[in-house]
């Protein structure tokens, strides 16, 4: 097998400059293959061939054509260039197409190439030397200012020997592109052999792909077996990111895949036709483009219309970056980080045609459109792009960004990373700090469970202002204040009793050292509807019941209640049920128990271990639900996240009746 190295060399540059030929010189195989461009001796599309270097491995080499008319394929074949080979010939020297190949290399992110100074043999020495110094002030401040500048001709061989050198020097200091994530392709070309069916064709952006493996055609959905696979043209076991490969996928109907498409391994791509991006305008734009201006994307291979959605400006002036959303007209499966360009039909002396005025980089795709000037979706845009080119930066960001907890297979999928690759990340970012575990083997933020406990103290600071009889904040009402996922806020919760920024006072928390004000009648009159409930246990009065009892009229017993409830005696199940925290705290020593004997229990098997009947065991277990103590699964309950660690230490409380873990008889109502 020929050995190799994955990485993309591509010819750039004005139309008639030498480009084909060069390529000719290079790999001994003429690129245009199209009956017009023979014809016509003019390259139209995108032509491929191997390229052996000195040190006899091969690389691929991409010749893209330069008439203005064929900018669209020339972008297409510049998204796969790893190093690039800018031609101009000496007689012509700069053209039209020699300024808008560079911008367009700019803004696809090239940071290796040399250029090919061609036609050498038709000017004088001072022709050649004049050429060069508009070159080196063309190629000022771009990624080619201090690029070799190679002067050759391709016809007489002049020169061609220091070429080659120079190029193999150059891609020498090119590293091998990356071959992490799920495989990805976009489709160049796409034709049909006969016996082996559908081929396609493209530069992998993403990853590694093998015989047998299984990919599909977004966005269509389609899937299909790779059958057969080939490597700059010789049949191969693995084609790798940075490569040209040929892919015989008979599953799928040539008719149905073009251009644009692309071929995708798992489900980590999806399309998508809102893209959020960083975009950057050329210095040379003539004029403002308008917010909602239709613009030409070219991304990949694709070349789709996109209206320009502006975020916190309304127009998009010459040399600026912006944020932005771009809503295309059909879906695109995109990555993060990808580069694209931008052309759009804007007026150029005295002429209007299509040219390019900028590009970026894709930010994340969404099916939310976003709403301009608002504060925390640019801080979000802003810490996507800092972290595009920083692996653990950028899944640490995933997380940070979730509502909720993420599996090691949704981080995974987010980032475009196989699990395996994912788990080196998670195990980084474990050891500096950067995410917590939580229950069920899922990951948090610090920073997120922090804001969670920073908005907790607030809530309990103006509870405690507005009312100061009560001796703190049920965990039920704390979390429906601040809101944001359970398991997060109960993260949260356990750090702040840890830390001793709040203090658990049994079924509220409540500020250090807070005690409720309460006056001395209340207080009293607290105290007997508190021992009503405390005596009635599992089966607790009504308000009406309550009052009768006591003396006094519902309401009084309902305001009496109420500040039970906030100073935490009382706990509330549902609308109806309120029980004393002894009682509930019992209730939860009873299901433990039940738990020491057997996997999981019935509702029936609550119901029948309190002796009390549904009504009040059904509150109950769905309140040692919300608490983590039991999970309710079908008709059973099992062991919660509590329940589990109690049950693990084998440090169950000793407050329940019966402390050997035997439950109360049926009927006892009393603690």
């Amino acid at each position: 097998m020929t050995a190799r190295k994955n990485i993309m060399l591509g010819t750039a540059g004005h139309v008639d400059h030498g480009k084909t030929a060069l390529v000719k010189l290079l790999t001994g195989c003429d690129t245009d293959t199209l009956t017009e461009e023979k014809e016509r001796g003019l390259t139209i599309d995108l032509g491929f061939a191997p390229c052996r270097l000195s040190d006899r491995r091969v690389v691929g080499i991409v010749d893209v054509p330069g008439h203005v008319d064929f900018i669209r394929n020339m972008v297409a074949g510049a998204h796969g260039i790893d190093v690039v080979i800018l031609v101009v010939a000496a007689d012509d020297g700069i053209m039209p197409q020699t300024r808008e190949h560079l911008h367009i290399l700019t803004l696809m992110g090239l940071r290796h190439g040399l250029v090919a100074l061609t036609k050498v043999d038709l000017v004088e020495e001072s022709r050649r030397q004049l050429v060069v110094q508009e070159l080196r002030r063309l190629l000022a401040n771009t990624f080619l200012a201090d690029a070799p500048i190679c002067p050759l001709s391709n016809l007489t061989g002049e020169g061609y020997g220091e070429f080659y050198e120079t190029l193999n020097e150059v891609v020498a200091a090119c590293e091998s592109r990356p071959c992490r994530g799920w495989f990805r392709v976009w489709v160049e070309d796409v034709f049909t052999i006969r016996g082996a069916g559908t081929v396609v064709t493209g530069i992998p952006t993403h990853g590694r792909v093998r015989p047998g493996d299984a990919l599909t055609l977004l966005p269509t959905g389609q899937s299909a077996r790779v059958r057969r696979l080939q490597v700059y043209g010789e049949d191969a076991t693995e084609g790798r990111a940075g490569e040209c490969v040929a892919l015989n996928v008979p599953e799928l109907d040539h008719d149905a895949v073009r251009r644009g498409m692309a071929l995708c391994a798992g489900d980590a791509f999806e399309p998508g036709s809102l893209l959020e991006a960083e975009i950057r305008a050329l210095e040379t734009l003539p004029s403002p483009i308008k917010d909602g201006t239709e613009l030409q994307l070219h991304v990949g291979t694709a070349s789709v219309l996109a209206r320009l959605a502006l975020l916190e400006t309304r127009h998009l002036d010459p040399g600026a970056r912006v944020w932005a959303q771009l809503r295309l007209v059909e879906p695109l499966a995109l990555a993060p980080g990808e580069r694209f360009v931008l052309r759009a039909n804007v007026a150029a002396g005295g002429h209007r045609g299509l040219t390019t005025i900028g590009g970026g980089r894709v930010l994340g795709t969404g099916n939310v459109r976003l709403r301009r000037q608002k504060p925390w979706t640019l801080a979000r845009l802003r810490a996507r792009h800092e972290a595009l080119d920083d692996a653990a930066r950028w899944a640490e960001l995933m997380v940070r960004e979730g509502p909720a907890p993420l599996r090691r297979t949704d981080l995974a999928r987010r980032c475009l990373l196989r699990p395996d690759e994912a788990d080196g990340l998670v195990a980084e970012l474990r050891s500096t700090c950067r995410l917590v575990e939580v229950a069920g083997g899922a990951f948090a933020h610090p920073a997120a469970v922090e804001e969670l406990a920073a908005r907790s103290v607030e809530v309990v600071r103006s509870y405690h202002a507005t009312q100061p009889q009560h001796a703190g904040v049920a965990r039920d009402a704390l979390a429906k204040a601040v809101g944001g996922n359970a398991e997060l806020l109960a993260l949260a919760f356990d750090s702040l009793i840890a830390s001793g920024r709040l203090t658990d006072n049994g079924t509220v928390l409540a500020c250090p050292g807070w005690r409720p004000r309460v006056s001395d009648p209340d207080q009293a009159m607290s105290e007997q509807v508190a021992a009503s409930f405390r005596q009635a246990c599992w089966a607790p009065p009504t308000l009406d019941e309550l009052g009768a009892r006591l003396g006094i009229p519902a309401s009084r017993a309902a305001s009496l209640v109420q500040l039970l409830l906030g100073r935490g005696e009382l706990v509330r199940l549902d609308e109806r049920v309120v029980m004393h925290r002894d009682a509930v705290e019992a209730g939860k020593q009873a299901a433990l128990a039940l738990f020491r004997r057997t996997a999981s229990f019935t509702t029936m098997a609550f119901r029948d271990a309190l002796g009390v009947s549904r009504k009040f065991a059904v509150p109950l277990l769905d309140h040692l639900d919300r608490s983590r103590v039991t999970v309710r699964s079908g008709h059973d309950r099992t062991p919660g996240a509590e329940a589990k660690r109690q049950l693990a230490s084998m440090k169950l409380a000793r407050q329940t009746p019966g402390s050997d873990g035997t439950l109360p008889p049926p009927g006892a109502h009393h603690l």
